[in-house]
């Protein structure tokens, strides 16, 4: 491993320069090529590019060779060649020898290894980018996994940091980056708490409770007396790889049941505790004899934040009301949209081209997002949808929030581990209940309440300036209408429209009353469907009085 900047810079950049190149040349020429040598073409300069970037990463290691290693697990999201070159990547880390290994522990607990521990094993059990681990045995006879990062990985990671800034910022002239800084800062931080031992050892208490009473999972004990900021000593814990399907059927256990345990187990961690385990790959869960879960390495933990449930829960009353307006007020809520002038506008726009596209291009069987098709495409629709989005006014309007990064990727290797165990598992619903859960908690039904009252009020504090609109439109002759009996007409829509508020207003009242027992929304319920039925008999007056 190269440890100096510059050695470092000097490989990173020769590798970034050549790869930019190259694409830049393939992107002059390829007007020149028939669409079959273009398609050939590029496939060859991926699959080129990518053993190289594999090569280089590994031979640098640090904080680009977990970066291989992330990118290993982006199945969706990146190009074949990419995943498939850098899957050696899993199981390239080079251990330390053990004279570093002893320095560290000795040098971090301030003990001679000999004092803490009755054996410590030379050879590790397994080897990481920033550390590797070790078995070992306590004085009083305890089996225990013993995790240490490696000497001087706290200035390799600092150089990385920087070199791999450098290359996103000039990737920035060429490809814009929605959100970018947010994003970079996130990884820094998830890096820096990657590298506190104590931090980790704090995030695994704080899941460990949250779980304590479920018997499907089991996480491992924290000796803190043994731990330091570079050192962890916690219980060993043995069993297979979650997705070893051959120790799975050894020992007769169900694996659809442990997908649909796994998904009710982050989904729970995610939307109820708001706090869960960010790096769920393979290696990271494992499962014993007895069908429990483990969860390893906590080093990467995510929160999900109040902001962001409150977008989730009135992006859930977006999509049934079909209501653009406030599907722009989640995405607000979660971080994706931001408050510039415009805003709005630009967002519905794209929402309803989008919307259109999906409805006519995709056809959903089941909840089962792996039995999604889309037809073959209209290539006339694709090119109409892309001049239809302007990238201008999607880079004014998208952004990344910083804690999606973390989100996204324990959503993508949960995915990806359940489609191992059970391809045709239906993911929305494991998960609904959970979803449910939070938005009934208690301090989430104010906010519910809150929301679909200021939305309604909105509207009704509209409608007569549009209701005006209109009939001044009808009054100019822009619109062909009668105006005789325009004040029942008028008092008609008045009428519906608070026959659908308070029908609404009643039924979630009366949801909420039977997940809480709360006396408060049985009575607003009650006092709801009585304004609604006052309201449907005026209507069917007003009704019959027009059309008499």
């Amino acid at each position: 491993m190269e440890y100096t900047l510059s050695g470092r810079a000097k490989k990173i950049h020769l590798l970034f320069y050549h790869i930019l190149f190259k694409f830049l040349l393939f992107k002059s020429t390829s007007l020149f090529l028939s669409k079959k040598s273009k398609v050939n073409k590029l496939h060859k300069i991926h699959t080129q590019s990518a053993k190289k970037i594999a090569g280089v990463f590994m031979e640098l290691e640090g904080l680009f060779l977990k970066l291989a290693q992330q990118v290993s697990t982006m199945t969706s999201m990146l190009p074949k060649p990419y995943i498939k070159a850098f899957e050696s990547a899993q199981n390239h880390s080079v251990a330390r020898p053990f004279s570093q290994i002893k320095k560290r522990v000795e040098l971090s607990l301030g003990n001679q290894i000999a004092q803490l521990f009755l054996s410590f094993d030379e050879q590790p059990i397994g080897v990481a980018s920033i550390g590797q681990v070790h078995k070992a045995i306590l004085k009083n006879g305890q089996q225990v996994a013993v995790k240490v990062q490696h000497l001087n990985i706290d200035e390799v990671a600092q150089l990385d940091l920087k070199l791999i800034e450098k290359c996103l910022n000039t990737l920035q002239y060429f490809v814009k980056i929605p959100g970018f800084q947010g994003v970079f800062e996130e990884v820094v931080h998830m890096i820096h708490e990657e590298l506190d031992y104590l931090h980790e050892a704090q995030q695994i208490k704080l899941i460990s409770d949250n779980l304590a009473h479920d018997k499907r999972i089991v996480i491992p004990h924290v000796y803190p007396q043994y731990s330091s900021k570079k050192v962890l000593v916690m219980d060993m814990m043995s069993g297979a790889k979650i997705t070893d399907l051959a120790f799975l059927k050894k020992h007769d256990l169900d694996p659809t049941l442990l997908a649909k345990n796994l998904l009710d187990i982050f989904s729970k961690n995610i939307f109820l505790d708001g706090v869960f385990h960010a790096d769920p790959h393979p290696g990271n869960i494992l499962v014993n004899e007895n069908g429990q879960l483990i969860l390893l390495d906590f080093g990467a933990v995510g929160t999900f934040e109040n902001h962001m449930k409150e977008g989730v829960i009135i992006l859930m009353q977006a999509a049934i009301l079909k209501d653009e307006n406030l599907m722009i007020e989640a995405f607000k809520k979660m971080g994706f949209v931001g408050d510039d002038p415009g805003i709005d506008r630009v967002c519905k726009k794209i929402i309803r081209l989008l919307s259109d596209f999906l409805l006519h291009e995709m056809k959903i069987s089941s909840m089962n997002i792996t039995q999604i098709q889309i037809d073959e495409l209209d290539l006339g629709k694709l090119i109409t949808l892309i001049k239809g989005i302007n990238m201008k006014e999607i880079e004014q309007v998208v952004k990344i929030p910083k804690n999606w990064v973390l989100l996204n990727r324990t959503a993508v290797l949960i995915t990806g581990i359940t489609n191992t165990l059970s391809p045709d598992i239906e993911y929305y619903k494991e998960i609904k209940p959970n979803l449910l859960k939070m938005a009934i908690k208690e301090e989430n039904i104010g906010m519910v309440l809150k929301t679909t009252i200021t939305q309604q009020a909105l509207r009704l504090v509209s409608l007569p300036r549009k209701i005006d609109l209109f009939l001044a439109q009808a009054e100019n002759g822009e619109i062909e209408v009668k105006l005789k009996k325009r004040k029942l007409e008028i008092k008609l829509i008045y009428a519906l429209v608070q026959q659908m508020f308070f029908l609404f207003a009643s039924i979630f009242c009366w949801f909420f009353f039977t997940q809480t027992s709360h006396g408060l929304f049985k009575w607003i319920s009650i006092v709801s469907a009585l304004w609604c039925i006052k309201s449907f008999c005026f209507a069917w007056y007003y009704k019959f009085s027009i059309t008499r």
